[in-house]
């Protein structure tokens, strides 16, 4: 074997070593016994789970809602400063720290400012509400998804499928329906799957914005195990362990619901 070979190996290697460490150091670190069972039979975090799942998943609804037409903008259409306007609406929400975009929604509804005041007179409130969550983690996750479709809109359009689709008298929306998305089914299960992935476990934004204490509301599995993690870490690492498992057990279905669909 060569030695770049060899090389390249040994550091990938090193890389897999310390993610896999990393993932499930958390199964052996602690002798759960019955604790885990009690907080699975408890009402706190059954309340917790439903909100997590729920809001991950409207998430996911309102991101392809907007996020299909915004990544088919971004890649059949040329204008202007559009790497600019890619790297705002995709790549920076990427880099954007959870808790800033939590104080930026918090001072943008706030009643002292314009929007704010317009909607405090309408008697709409959005802070410390399950809609500020949503709107928190579609900002943050929403991207994701956007960009693994942006990528496989472009790599279509590259094909010239919807052109000779377009040439044998197909409309635009037919050729977006019939060529375009059953082509793009993997990148928007993928997209999908990392966006409610990403939307799970978002927990910082959402304490600023929608406060995350309110139980069956705003209040989800991440916000607890950082506040359990102040008083109790056996109970925290416990239910780290809980959304841990659930989310390896959906990312690994989809995944598997995938490779059967081939």
């Amino acid at each position: 074997m060569k030695k770049f070979d060899v090389c390249m190996l040994i550091l990938a290697c090193l890389f897999s070593i310390f993610v896999f460490f990393s993932i499930f150091y958390l199964f052996t670190s602690l002798s759960y016994g019955s604790l885990i069972f009690e907080l699975l039979l408890s009402q706190k975090v059954f309340l917790a789970l439903w909100v997590s799942i729920a809001s991950s998943t409207i998430v996911v609804l309102i991101s392809l809602l907007f996020g299909i037409p915004t990544a088919w903008m971004l890649a059949n259409k040329d204008f202007k400063k559009k790497p600019i306007f890619e790297t705002l609406i995709v790549d920076i929400p990427h880099a954007f720290p959870p808790g800033v975009v939590g104080t930026t929604y918090l001072l943008m509804f706030h009643p002292s400012n314009p929007f704010g005041a317009i909607l405090d007179y309408l008697g709409i409130s959005l802070v410390n509400t399950f809609w500020a969550m949503i709107l928190v983690k579609t900002f943050i996750s929403a991207p994701f998804l956007i960009s693994i479709l942006t990528d496989k809109f472009r790599d279509i359009r590259k094909a010239e499928l919807e052109i000779i689709a377009k040439s044998l008298g197909a409309s635009d929306f037919k050729t977006f329906r019939t060529i375009t998305l059953p082509m793009s089914k993997k990148a928007i299960v993928a997209g999908s799957t990392r966006c409610w992935a990403r939307a799970l476990g978002e927990i910082a934004g959402t304490i600023v914005f929608a406060g995350a204490i309110i139980p069956g509301i705003t209040q989800t599995m991440p916000a607890i195990i950082v506040f359990e993690a102040q008083t109790s870490l056996p109970e925290a690492l416990t239910l780290a362990l809980i959304l841990a498992i659930f989310s390896i057990i959906i990312l690994v279905t989809f995944k598997l619901l995938m490779e059967k669909s081939d």
